[in-house]
Formats: structure tokens, C-alpha cells, sequence
């Protein structure tokens, strides 16, 4: 599944790119949100069906947006930005191609990967977030929506607030993942769910 970067990438270039009001703490809330739900609860926070696929459509519907004020329906919305680009990732992530001319080994590969895709993702989102801190380190969590553990928004935004103090590896292979690559499966992901709603 992606990291937390990857989803505030995504986030990013949805918040930029949608023609509807959003909250942006709350969207970034809500983006972030099924990924404090204890591992118990991870089916039914990701609309999982039989087959172990998300259900967006079931988790969609599940809402009324006609009696959500502009915070919740944000939340919503970045709660359904996520589990759709899981989904989208699951699927589409191995067209990525990883370029090892290096050889790495599995472990090395692998922590290659992470690294490059968080600095991908740190480059894109650079300064974009930085209005938003004091509000999620203000945001209140009682949302008064009954679908929602509030003890995980709790977490959630522990969550964002930890990601906002990390910094970008140092270490970095860049030949691994072209970022043009990279950058366009994101926008791609974009494309996909705009159709989706």
C-alpha cells in the first residue's frame, strides 16, 4: 500500500485540480484517516469485499452528502481519495518500472524504493502544505459523524502532524524510478478518479 507521502501527493493534485469546495485540513484528515484504523477494523474501514478488493462504491454510498456541512463532506471525500487510491495503486503500481543496474539485493531494492518514492513525493508537494499546520494541529476531532472512530482521528492526526516533522531521505537512487514516470502515474490516478465521481 502507499506511504503517507504518496496520498499528500495525490491529495495535493486532487485539491488543486477539483472544481468543489473542500476543507483542506479536513480533506488531509480524511486522506489519512483509514491508515490509523487498527488492523481488526482494516476490512470494514476499507470496504473490503469478498475477494479482499475495496468497495469504494459501498463505502460512498454508505454517506449522505445532502446533511454533511463543508468539514464533513471534506473528510468524506479525502476518507474515499484514499481507499480509491489504493485500490488504483494495488493495480497499477508494478507498471512502475524499477531500473536496478545497481544490483541491489531484495532489502536494498526495496528501501531504494521507499526512499525514491518519498522523495518524489516530498519534490512535488514542497511548501503546499505549510499553511495548513497549525490547523490540523488544531483541528477538532469531533466530526458528529456516527460512521467514524474518533479515537482514530485522534490518531490521524498525530499521524500528519509526525509526516509534517520527517524529512526527505538523504539517500537517494535515483536512476530506480524515472520521476517523469513516477509523476505521471500520480496524475494518471487523478484522470481516474474525477471519472470515478
Amino acid at each position: 500500500m502507499p506511504p503517507i507521502s504518496t496520498h499528500m501527493h495525490f491529495g495535493k493534485i486532487f485539491i488543486e485540480n477539483t472544481d468543489d469546495d473542500i476543507d483542506i485540513p479536513s480533506f488531509i484528515m480524511g486522506i489519512v484517516y483509514p491508515d490509523t484504523i487498527n488492523d481488526e477494523d482494516f476490512e470494514e474501514v476499507h470496504s473490503l469485499d469478498e475477494d479482499g478488493n475495496i468497495d469504494v462504491r459501498e463505502f460512498y454510498e454508505q454517506f449522505d452528502f445532502k446533511r454533511l456541512n463543508l468539514i464533513q463532506k471534506s473528510f468524506v471525500l479525502g476518507y474515499y481519495c484514499h481507499i480509491w487510491f489504493e485500490e488504483y495503486y494495488k493495480f497499477n503500481a508494478s507498471k512502475l518500472i524499477v531500473h536496478n543496474n545497481l544490483e541491489l539485493n531484495d532489502e536494498e531494492l526495496s528501501a531504494g524504493v521507499k526512499n525514491i518514492l518519498r522523495y518524489y513525493d516530498d519534490k512535488a508537494i514542497g511548501s503546499y502544505y505549510d499553511k495548513i499546520k497549525i490547523q490540523i494541529k488544531e483541528y477538532n476531532t469531533n466530526l458528529n459523524l456516527k460512521e467514524l472512530d474518533s479515537d482514530s482521528i485522534k490518531l490521524t492526526k498525530d499521524k500528519i502532524l509526525k509526516y509534517f516533522k520527517e524529512t526527505s531521505p538523504k539517500n537517494v537512487y535515483l536512476q530506480l524510478i524515472e520521476e517523469d514516470e513516477y509523476v505521471k502515474f500520480i496524475f494518471n490516478s487523478y484522470r481516474k478518479i474525477i471519472k470515478s465521481l
